[in-house]
């Protein structure tokens, strides 16, 4: 599959703060119906660039994963963060100032 799920806060740190170039992390959970529907358009997307882009899951459920939606102030699901370098761009952060005013 082309969409790695994300299991504890240091792969996180390592696979996606730590990825070279373009990831995309899909903030999900499972009683999540818009979360279920967008599923196979995500695998589908990820399939399409996979060597381009680097997809990643993280389950908003799991306690243990808690940590890092705080941490990328994730406050809804479903959720897709962009980061490149490791980091979010720009663009996003200005969008979110906007979005929040």
């Amino acid at each position: 599959m082309a969409i790695t799920a994300i299991t504890s806060v240091q792969e996180f740190d390592e696979k996606v703060l730590g990825a070279k170039g373009l990831a995309i992390v899909d903030f999900w959970a499972g009683w999540c119906e818009p979360c279920t529907v967008m599923r196979p358009e995500i695998e589908d997307v990820a399939e399409r660039l996979k060597g381009q882009v680097e997809f990643f899951s993280v389950n908003a459920e799991d306690k243990n994963l808690r940590g890092i939606l705080l941490k990328e102030d994730v406050d809804g699901i479903p959720s897709l963060v962009f980061f490149r370098d490791g980091k979010i761009p720009l663009w996003a952060i200005k969008q979110q100032i906007c979005l929040s005013l």
